[in-house]
């Protein structure tokens, strides 16, 4: 994947130097005559001097800063990495889908062209992004699929399939990617020509490695060793959602669907074939499968008699931790008489058999089996509450699962980072701090940076922009809110003339916001959040000046409107997490009645200031930033308006 590039020598010499950068971020400096719209930020060039200062110290390793939307980081830090790197490679990691794309399509083309320096770049996505091609051979489209599956296949030279068409969630989708759970490995008939190991293949001689916090994490923290492409330079943006990130590679998850399915009698007649030609009793396994689903049914059968969906679990009862060792018992029994061929797999002995692809299947399912049974007993033990959230969550298509996760993550990132140990770490965002004191992100995280930097937004925010504290008059949890709210904000999008973008805190409003808008004829187009890609509805939106986008937190980073198209941000209202989450709730009984000063509030207006931060992009935008939630004036010791850009500020009350 290597782009056009030129060279321009003296410019790498006045650079390499370390002595100024003026003459890319100047007024009249190179991005200034070659990029179309650049604008001078004094803070872009004081944010670019201070990384390169730090690149070019032996002494520190660990670099944190914080810079506000439009002062433009990506160029600042990526600028002084590429021209000192030399034979170093980087590795970019970012949280949103919208980042990825953008510094692959836009940001990364035009440094190889600007910077006089030739490198290569590319983005690592994770095993789901890709096709399988094995499971692709099986999948028998629908008659009013909008695409076709195998002709693709043909042309395509990466198997991503954001390539197609299609929403996420597409059956099709489902059906055909990559996992973990369905590859074969060494054993897949279609190893030669595998997208995933050819996206990993590729990735080992680029400069730049863009990717994400899951990838990244996922790879370390479950025992699968280092990163696999190899980087010198770590360079994370979107620093803030590091925790998360790190908390959903080690969540621990017993779907039973995935159970169900592991053990459905159409799964187990794969193997009869294999079972036959090696003196395993098909008819007494299956027998004991049968055991076994009758055994998960009754577990989750209780779990969902004794749990409602999102109820923490800070003891498991008595009954439903019998039900679950009855059932791990079962499938320990069910795997007994595959253990003889599991030994024969890990001997080598079928390296070079017709069985090769059969046997390797069935210890891919062995494998899973195995992960399934100890998410159950885990989850179950509940044995590390509070340092651990345990709760009956659901699916994407509402089947019960047993779900833990971690509830402080500062252990669990610092190890990571100090397993892979970069040469270089510059951890970025518009959010690290508060008031300048990064120690509320230090201690989620566990890093302790050698330098930190706080750069002042560029923008004028008491001319550009206003803020208005709508006070809708009920509680979120009263009949008629959602209403409500949905009035509010069509009101709203219409005095607006559209040119708005919708940020909303639950899918259940996001669904009854779009039934809402959709009602009528209206003089925009109404964009929704799960209609297409994010990154066509993103296109979409920056192409229709009048339209109005309608999504959730995924929409309140790394959306970068500038101009007329977006001249409203509503925000449905302050971000709190719902007090009976699990995590919080667990929380509360880890640090006590501290937590909401501690914890809550702060990661609040982190949350808030970055949806605040889609409106302006550039000294000539202007617009107003609308919050549903009068909470932010009358709650004065939360302090929400000092956390935001000093602007104009207006209160409107809705009357019953």
């Amino acid at each position: 994947m290597m782009r056009g590039h030129g060279y321009l020598s003296a410019l790498e010499v006045t650079c390499t130097t370390g002595s100024s950068f003026s003459d890319f971020f100047d007024p009249s400096g190179l991005l200034a005559g070659r990029l179309e719209g650049y604008e001078y930020r004094p803070q872009q060039l004081e944010f670019a001097r201070a990384v390169d200062d730090f690149l070019r110290d032996p002494e520190q390793s660990t670099m944190a800063a914080e810079a506000p939307p439009g002062v433009g980081k990506t160029f600042a830090v990526l600028i002084p990495a590429i021209l000192a790197a030399k034979d170093s490679h980087i590795l970019f990691l970012t949280a949103s889908i919208a980042l990825q794309e953008q510094l692959i399509a836009k940001d990364l083309p035009k440094l190889n062209a600007l910077l006089g320096k030739k490198f290569s770049y590319g983005l690592l996505k994770g095993r789901s992004n890709y096709i399988c091609l094995r499971r692709a051979g099986g999948y028998i489209p629908y008659p009013d699929a909008p695409v076709d599956i195998a002709r693709w296949i043909e042309e395509t030279e990466s198997g991503d399939l954001a390539e197609l068409p299609l929403p996420s969630g597409h059956p099709a989708l489902v059906q055909t990617a990559a996992s973990a759970r369905n590859c074969l490995g060494a054993g897949c008939p279609f190893r030669g020509r595998c997208f995933v190991t050819q996206a990993f293949r590729n990735a080992q001689d680029w400069q730049v490695v863009v990717a994400n916090y899951h990838l990244f994490f996922s790879h370390i923290l479950s025992g699968k060793g280092s990163f696999p492409v190899k980087y010198h330079w770590l360079v994370c943006d979107e620093a803030h959602r590091i925790p998360e990130a790190a908390r959903n590679a080690v969540m621990v998850e017993a779907d039973a669907e995935n159970g169900a399915s592991l053990l459905r009698p159409r799964t187990l007649s794969g193997f009869d074939a294999l079972f036959a030609g090696h003196q395993v009793d098909g008819s007494l396994f299956k027998k004991r499968a049968a055991v076994c689903r009758d055994a998960l049914d009754a577990l989750f059968g209780l779990v969902e008699l004794q749990y409602r969906p999102g109820d923490g679990i800070a003891e498991c009862s008595e009954e439903v931790l019998h039900k679950g060792k009855e059932m791990t018992r079962a499938l320990d029994k069910l795997l007994e008489p595959l253990r003889a061929l599991e030994d024969r797999f890990r001997s080598g002995e079928f390296e070079n058999s017709a069985d090769l692809g059969g046997v390797s299947a069935l210890m891919n399912w062995i494998e899973e089996v195995g992960e399934f049974k100890k998410a159950v007993l885990w989850c179950l033990s509940v044995s590390d509450f509070p340092a651990w959230g345990y709760w009956r969550g659901a699916n994407a298509r509402g089947a019960n699962v047993l779900m833990s996760a971690p509830v402080v993550c500062a252990d669990i990132v610092r190890d990571a980072l100090e397993s892979e140990g970069p040469e270089k770490s510059v951890l970025v965002s518009a959010t690290l701090s508060l008031n300048g004191d990064f120690s509320f992100w230090s201690r989620e995280t566990g890093i302790r940076p050698d330098k930190t930097l706080v750069v002042t937004s560029p923008f004028d925010f008491g001319r550009q922009m206003e803020l208005l504290i709508v006070d809708i008059g009920i509680p979120v949890a009263s009949q008629g809110y959602d209403d409500r709210i949905c009035r509010a904000i069509e009101k709203l999008c219409d005095e607006n003339g559209g040119r708005t973008l919708v940020l909303l805190s639950s899918l259940r409003l996001l669904k009854s916001l779009a039934q809402w808008m959709r009602k009528r004829e209206r003089t925009y187009d109404v964009l929704l959040q799960g209609d297409l890609p994010q990154k066509e509805l993103l296109k979409r939106f920056r192409e229709d000046e009048t339209s109005v986008l309608i999504g959730s937190v995924s929409f309140r980073e790394g959306v970068d409107i500038p101009g007329k198209g977006l001249t409203q941000v509503i925000i449905d209202r302050i971000p709190f997490p719902h007090p009976n989450d699990p995590l919080i709730q667990a929380r509360n009984v880890l640090e006590g009645q501290k937590t909401f000063v501690r914890t809550t509030l702060p990661n609040v207006k982190m949350f808030l200031r970055q949806a605040v931060g889609r409106l302006i992009r550039s000294s000539s935008d202007h617009g107003r930033v609308v919050l549903l939630d009068g909470r932010a004036l009358d709650r004065k010791e939360w302090k929400i308006l000092e956390s935001l850009p000093a602007c104009k500020c207006r209160r409107l009350s809705i009357k019953t």
